[in-house]
Protein backbone atom coordinates (compact mmCIF):
# COMPACT_ATOMS: atom_id res chain seq x y z
CA UNK A 1 0.00 0.00 0.00
CA UNK A 2 1.05 3.19 -0.93
CA UNK A 3 1.83 6.38 1.78
CA UNK A 4 -0.89 8.27 -0.50
CA UNK A 5 -3.48 5.32 -0.29
CA UNK A 6 -3.15 5.26 3.68
CA UNK A 7 -3.38 8.58 4.27
CA UNK A 8 -6.73 8.71 1.75
CA UNK A 9 -7.92 5.79 3.87
CA UNK A 10 -6.89 7.10 7.03
CA UNK A 11 -8.84 10.22 6.48
CA UNK A 12 -12.67 8.84 6.73
CA UNK A 13 -11.64 6.93 9.93
CA UNK A 14 -10.73 10.25 11.73
CA UNK A 15 -13.68 12.01 10.50
CA UNK A 16 -15.66 9.08 11.72
CA UNK A 17 -13.87 8.88 15.07
CA UNK A 18 -14.55 12.75 15.59
CA UNK A 19 -18.29 12.20 14.99
CA UNK A 20 -18.35 9.17 17.64
CA UNK A 21 -16.83 11.37 20.23
CA UNK A 22 -18.46 14.54 19.77
CA UNK A 23 -20.47 15.77 23.57
CA UNK A 24 -24.13 14.60 23.22
CA UNK A 25 -25.26 18.68 24.25
CA UNK A 26 -24.31 19.69 20.84
CA UNK A 27 -25.73 17.43 18.41
CA UNK A 28 -29.35 18.66 17.37
CA UNK A 29 -31.84 16.14 16.15
CA UNK A 30 -32.31 15.89 12.32
CA UNK A 31 -35.39 18.02 11.19
CA UNK A 32 -38.79 16.16 10.71
CA UNK A 33 -39.10 14.77 7.36
CA UNK A 34 -42.01 15.77 4.76
CA UNK A 35 -44.02 12.75 5.08
CA UNK A 36 -44.51 12.61 8.82
CA UNK A 37 -45.13 17.02 8.51
CA UNK A 38 -48.31 15.83 6.39
CA UNK A 39 -49.12 12.60 8.42
CA UNK A 40 -49.22 15.12 12.00
CA UNK A 41 -50.75 18.07 9.92
CA UNK A 42 -53.33 15.63 8.45
CA UNK A 43 -53.98 14.55 11.88
CA UNK A 44 -54.66 17.31 13.36
CA UNK A 45 -57.48 17.75 10.92
CA UNK A 46 -58.84 14.63 10.67
CA UNK A 47 -59.41 14.61 14.24
CA UNK A 48 -60.64 18.22 14.47
CA UNK A 49 -58.36 19.52 17.06
CA UNK A 50 -57.97 22.80 16.88
CA UNK A 51 -54.12 23.53 17.93
CA UNK A 52 -50.67 23.44 17.31
CA UNK A 53 -47.95 20.77 16.89
CA UNK A 54 -44.45 21.36 17.30
CA UNK A 55 -41.65 19.02 16.13
CA UNK A 56 -37.72 19.56 15.34
CA UNK A 57 -36.99 22.08 12.40
CA UNK A 58 -33.46 23.31 11.56
CA UNK A 59 -30.84 23.47 14.39
CA UNK A 60 -32.52 23.72 17.26
CA UNK A 61 -36.02 25.36 16.23
CA UNK A 62 -38.88 23.88 16.00
CA UNK A 63 -41.54 23.51 12.84
CA UNK A 64 -44.96 24.57 13.71
CA UNK A 65 -47.79 22.86 12.20
CA UNK A 66 -50.60 24.50 12.99
CA UNK A 67 -54.80 23.99 12.54
CA UNK A 68 -57.46 26.26 12.83
CA UNK A 69 -60.97 25.20 13.62
CA UNK A 70 -62.71 28.83 14.29
CA UNK A 71 -62.54 32.44 12.91
CA UNK A 72 -62.00 34.08 15.92
CA UNK A 73 -58.68 35.27 16.72
CA UNK A 74 -59.07 34.86 20.90
CA UNK A 75 -59.39 31.08 20.30
CA UNK A 76 -56.54 30.58 17.69
CA UNK A 77 -53.86 28.65 19.40
CA UNK A 78 -50.41 30.39 18.42
CA UNK A 79 -46.96 29.50 18.86
CA UNK A 80 -45.75 32.88 20.92
CA UNK A 81 -49.01 33.26 23.02
CA UNK A 82 -49.19 32.38 26.76
CA UNK A 83 -50.74 28.58 27.12
CA UNK A 84 -52.05 27.23 30.56
CA UNK A 85 -49.55 23.92 30.69
CA UNK A 86 -51.07 22.51 33.54
CA UNK A 87 -48.74 19.60 34.81
CA UNK A 88 -46.15 20.43 32.26
CA UNK A 89 -45.17 22.81 35.12
CA UNK A 90 -44.05 19.99 37.07
CA UNK A 91 -40.89 19.39 35.26
CA UNK A 92 -39.87 22.91 35.60
CA UNK A 93 -40.34 22.52 39.06
CA UNK A 94 -38.25 19.27 39.39
CA UNK A 95 -35.62 20.98 37.66
CA UNK A 96 -35.80 23.98 40.20
CA UNK A 97 -35.45 21.54 43.42
CA UNK A 98 -32.82 19.74 41.23
CA UNK A 99 -30.86 22.70 40.86
CA UNK A 100 -31.12 23.61 44.57
CA UNK A 101 -29.94 20.09 45.54
CA UNK A 102 -26.73 20.93 42.85
CA UNK A 103 -26.00 23.67 44.88
CA UNK A 104 -26.02 21.67 48.32
CA UNK A 105 -29.25 23.87 49.22
CA UNK A 106 -31.99 20.71 49.80
CA UNK A 107 -31.09 17.28 49.33
CA UNK A 108 -33.16 14.15 47.99
CA UNK A 109 -33.37 12.77 51.93
CA UNK A 110 -34.43 15.76 53.40
CA UNK A 111 -37.94 15.14 55.50
CA UNK A 112 -40.71 17.01 54.27
CA UNK A 113 -40.82 18.53 58.51
CA UNK A 114 -37.85 20.12 58.56
CA UNK A 115 -40.22 22.37 55.91
CA UNK A 116 -43.72 21.68 56.97
CA UNK A 117 -43.54 20.02 60.47
CA UNK A 118 -47.37 20.80 60.89
CA UNK A 119 -48.22 18.31 58.32
CA UNK A 120 -49.18 14.83 60.17
CA UNK A 121 -46.64 12.00 59.14
CA UNK A 122 -44.21 14.49 57.59
CA UNK A 123 -41.26 13.21 59.39
CA UNK A 124 -41.90 9.73 57.14
CA UNK A 125 -41.97 11.98 53.81
CA UNK A 126 -38.89 12.81 51.53
CA UNK A 127 -38.24 15.36 49.25
CA UNK A 128 -37.38 12.36 46.93
CA UNK A 129 -40.50 10.78 47.57
CA UNK A 130 -42.58 14.01 46.61
CA UNK A 131 -40.38 14.12 43.36
CA UNK A 132 -41.94 10.20 42.15
CA UNK A 133 -45.42 10.91 44.02
CA UNK A 134 -44.68 8.30 46.11
CA UNK A 135 -45.30 10.33 49.37
CA UNK A 136 -48.45 9.28 50.50
CA UNK A 137 -50.18 12.86 50.22
CA UNK A 138 -53.41 13.18 48.27
CA UNK A 139 -55.41 16.25 47.34
CA UNK A 140 -59.32 16.28 48.54
CA UNK A 141 -60.62 18.21 45.23
CA UNK A 142 -61.39 21.68 46.73
CA UNK A 143 -61.25 24.55 44.35
CA UNK A 144 -60.46 27.93 46.20
CA UNK A 145 -63.92 29.84 45.72
CA UNK A 146 -61.77 32.91 43.85
CA UNK A 147 -58.83 32.85 42.10
CA UNK A 148 -55.75 33.21 45.07
CA UNK A 149 -53.65 35.84 43.59
CA UNK A 150 -50.60 35.46 45.58
CA UNK A 151 -47.67 32.48 46.89
CA UNK A 152 -48.90 32.87 50.43
CA UNK A 153 -52.35 32.23 49.99
CA UNK A 154 -51.45 29.35 47.83
CA UNK A 155 -49.58 28.00 50.42
CA UNK A 156 -52.81 28.52 52.92
CA UNK A 157 -55.22 26.39 51.24
CA UNK A 158 -53.35 23.42 50.38
CA UNK A 159 -51.88 22.93 53.72
CA UNK A 160 -56.11 22.57 54.66
CA UNK A 161 -57.34 20.75 51.60
CA UNK A 162 -55.17 17.58 51.30
CA UNK A 163 -54.65 14.07 53.63
CA UNK A 164 -51.91 12.25 54.35
CA UNK A 165 -52.92 8.42 53.00
CA UNK A 166 -49.26 7.33 54.83
CA UNK A 167 -49.17 4.60 51.43
CA UNK A 168 -46.30 4.92 49.75
CA UNK A 169 -47.07 3.18 46.28
CA UNK A 170 -47.27 5.61 43.60
CA UNK A 171 -50.22 7.85 43.13
CA UNK A 172 -50.16 10.90 40.89
CA UNK A 173 -51.19 14.04 42.87
CA UNK A 174 -50.58 17.94 42.68
CA UNK A 175 -50.03 18.22 46.34
CA UNK A 176 -46.52 16.64 45.69
CA UNK A 177 -45.32 19.22 43.64
CA UNK A 178 -47.21 22.15 45.30
CA UNK A 179 -45.53 21.29 48.37
CA UNK A 180 -42.28 21.33 46.39
CA UNK A 181 -43.27 24.99 44.58
CA UNK A 182 -43.96 26.20 48.39
CA UNK A 183 -40.51 24.71 49.35
CA UNK A 184 -38.15 26.57 46.62
CA UNK A 185 -40.41 30.15 47.27
CA UNK A 186 -39.06 29.66 51.25
CA UNK A 187 -35.44 28.10 50.26
CA UNK A 188 -35.42 30.65 47.57
CA UNK A 189 -35.91 33.42 50.06
CA UNK A 190 -37.59 35.49 46.75
CA UNK A 191 -40.41 33.65 45.67
CA UNK A 192 -41.56 30.26 43.65
CA UNK A 193 -42.05 32.44 40.38
CA UNK A 194 -39.40 34.99 41.48
CA UNK A 195 -37.05 31.93 41.58
CA UNK A 196 -37.58 30.24 37.97
CA UNK A 197 -37.95 33.82 36.08
CA UNK A 198 -34.34 34.44 37.37
CA UNK A 199 -32.79 31.10 36.77
CA UNK A 200 -34.77 27.88 35.12
CA UNK A 201 -36.58 29.96 32.67
CA UNK A 202 -33.99 33.08 32.20
CA UNK A 203 -33.30 32.96 29.06
CA UNK A 204 -37.10 32.80 27.86
CA UNK A 205 -39.09 35.41 26.48
CA UNK A 206 -40.62 36.74 29.87
CA UNK A 207 -43.30 38.57 27.69
CA UNK A 208 -44.74 35.07 27.26
CA UNK A 209 -43.98 33.75 31.25
CA UNK A 210 -46.74 34.72 33.53
CA UNK A 211 -48.61 33.03 36.27
CA UNK A 212 -52.23 32.15 35.74
CA UNK A 213 -53.47 35.47 38.66
CA UNK A 214 -51.24 37.84 36.50
CA UNK A 215 -53.40 38.05 33.94
CA UNK A 216 -56.14 39.85 32.66
CA UNK A 217 -58.97 37.68 31.11
CA UNK A 218 -59.39 39.24 27.98
CA UNK A 219 -55.93 39.05 26.93
CA UNK A 220 -55.41 35.54 26.76
CA UNK A 221 -56.36 32.68 24.52
CA UNK A 222 -59.61 31.50 25.04
CA UNK A 223 -61.24 27.94 25.11
CA UNK A 224 -63.28 25.98 22.33
CA UNK A 225 -64.62 23.49 25.06
CA UNK A 226 -68.30 23.96 25.40
CA UNK A 227 -69.16 24.72 29.01
CA UNK A 228 -65.41 26.00 29.96
CA UNK A 229 -64.63 29.67 30.76
CA UNK A 230 -61.68 31.35 31.91
CA UNK A 231 -62.52 31.89 35.51
CA UNK A 232 -63.42 27.85 35.84
CA UNK A 233 -59.53 27.46 34.73
CA UNK A 234 -57.94 30.62 36.73
CA UNK A 235 -59.87 29.36 40.05
CA UNK A 236 -58.23 26.05 39.30
CA UNK A 237 -55.19 26.63 38.57
CA UNK A 238 -54.40 29.48 40.55
CA UNK A 239 -54.21 26.50 44.09
CA UNK A 240 -51.70 24.79 41.94
CA UNK A 241 -48.36 26.79 42.95
CA UNK A 242 -45.41 24.85 41.26
CA UNK A 243 -47.91 22.03 39.71
CA UNK A 244 -50.36 23.82 37.33
CA UNK A 245 -50.47 27.82 37.75
CA UNK A 246 -47.69 28.89 34.95
CA UNK A 247 -48.79 30.33 31.66
CA UNK A 248 -45.62 29.63 29.05
CA UNK A 249 -46.11 30.40 25.15
CA UNK A 250 -45.31 26.75 23.61
CA UNK A 251 -42.68 28.06 21.70
CA UNK A 252 -41.33 29.03 25.42
CA UNK A 253 -41.98 25.65 26.29
CA UNK A 254 -40.14 23.81 23.56
CA UNK A 255 -37.32 26.70 24.72
CA UNK A 256 -37.33 25.40 27.78
CA UNK A 257 -37.21 21.22 27.34
CA UNK A 258 -34.52 21.86 24.48
CA UNK A 259 -32.25 23.91 26.33
CA UNK A 260 -33.26 23.61 29.84
CA UNK A 261 -33.37 19.56 29.72
CA UNK A 262 -32.44 17.74 26.71
CA UNK A 263 -29.02 19.62 26.76
CA UNK A 264 -28.16 18.97 30.42
CA UNK A 265 -27.02 15.18 29.98
CA UNK A 266 -26.04 15.47 33.62
CA UNK A 267 -29.62 16.24 34.93
CA UNK A 268 -30.97 13.68 32.44
CA UNK A 269 -28.88 11.07 33.70
CA UNK A 270 -29.71 12.20 37.37
CA UNK A 271 -33.59 12.02 36.85
CA UNK A 272 -33.12 8.52 34.82
CA UNK A 273 -31.17 7.14 37.90
CA UNK A 274 -33.16 7.88 40.69
CA UNK A 275 -35.32 5.43 42.35
CA UNK A 276 -38.86 4.92 40.18
CA UNK A 277 -41.61 3.44 42.23
CA UNK A 278 -42.54 -0.46 40.81
CA UNK A 279 -45.52 1.17 38.99
CA UNK A 280 -44.13 4.60 36.83
CA UNK A 281 -41.26 4.69 35.83
CA UNK A 282 -41.43 8.48 37.01
CA UNK A 283 -39.24 11.48 38.72
CA UNK A 284 -39.73 15.06 38.90
CA UNK A 285 -42.59 15.85 36.79
CA UNK A 286 -41.59 13.25 33.63
CA UNK A 287 -42.32 9.86 32.72
CA UNK A 288 -39.23 7.87 31.26
CA UNK A 289 -40.24 4.94 28.15
CA UNK A 290 -36.54 4.08 27.25
CA UNK A 291 -34.66 7.03 26.41
CA UNK A 292 -37.97 8.82 25.97
CA UNK A 293 -39.12 11.47 28.15
CA UNK A 294 -42.87 12.59 28.17
CA UNK A 295 -45.45 14.84 30.14
CA UNK A 296 -48.97 15.39 29.73
CA UNK A 297 -50.35 18.87 30.96
CA UNK A 298 -54.67 19.85 31.46
CA UNK A 299 -56.57 22.74 32.77
CA UNK A 300 -60.60 23.05 31.94
CA UNK A 301 -60.26 23.76 28.33
CA UNK A 302 -56.55 22.88 27.48
CA UNK A 303 -55.07 20.49 27.40
CA UNK A 304 -50.92 20.11 25.80
CA UNK A 305 -48.47 17.03 26.24
CA UNK A 306 -44.54 16.29 24.98
CA UNK A 307 -42.08 14.27 23.95
CA UNK A 308 -38.58 14.11 23.77
CA UNK A 309 -35.67 11.79 23.02
CA UNK A 310 -32.58 12.77 24.99
CA UNK A 311 -30.45 10.86 23.34
CA UNK A 312 -31.50 11.95 19.78
CA UNK A 313 -33.03 15.04 20.87
CA UNK A 314 -36.36 14.27 18.62
CA UNK A 315 -39.12 16.48 20.10
CA UNK A 316 -42.70 16.57 19.72
CA UNK A 317 -45.46 19.06 21.43
CA UNK A 318 -49.17 19.51 21.37
CA UNK A 319 -50.99 22.18 22.23
CA UNK A 320 -54.68 22.32 21.98
CA UNK A 321 -57.88 24.40 23.23
CA UNK A 322 -60.82 22.25 22.02
CA UNK A 323 -60.29 18.66 23.43
CA UNK A 324 -61.07 16.76 26.97
CA UNK A 325 -58.17 15.02 29.10
CA UNK A 326 -59.18 11.53 27.56
CA UNK A 327 -58.95 12.90 23.88
CA UNK A 328 -55.60 14.00 25.09
CA UNK A 329 -54.48 10.82 26.18
CA UNK A 330 -55.72 8.83 23.04
CA UNK A 331 -54.13 11.89 20.95
CA UNK A 332 -50.77 11.65 22.55
CA UNK A 333 -50.93 8.18 22.15
CA UNK A 334 -50.94 8.11 18.30
CA UNK A 335 -49.07 11.15 17.67
CA UNK A 336 -46.11 9.23 19.20
CA UNK A 337 -46.67 6.33 16.75
CA UNK A 338 -46.69 8.38 14.11
CA UNK A 339 -43.38 10.64 15.21
CA UNK A 340 -41.26 7.88 17.05
CA UNK A 341 -42.52 5.13 14.95
CA UNK A 342 -43.05 2.88 17.53
CA UNK A 343 -46.12 2.35 20.12
CA UNK A 344 -46.15 4.18 23.42
CA UNK A 345 -45.90 1.60 26.72
CA UNK A 346 -48.98 1.64 28.17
Amino acid sequence: MTRKLFYLLLIPVIILGVLLWSPQKNVNASQVDRKTKLELQAYLHDHHINGIILVNGKKDQPVVLRNKLTTNPAQVVTPNALFPIGSLQKLITGVAVYQLVQKGELKWSTPLSKYYPQIQGSDQITLQQLMTHTSGLQNDGALPKKTLNNEQSQERFFLHHFKNTANHDWNYQDIDFEILGAIIRQRTHGGYYHYIKKTILKPLNHHQLKMVYQVKPRKVLQTMQPGMTWQMLSQAASSEIGAGDLLLSPLNYWNFIYHGVLSKPKLIKNFANQPKSQREAYFGGIYFQGTVIRANGSEPGYNCCFFADYKTKRTLMLFTNNIDYQTLRQTAEELYEIYYGEQIQP
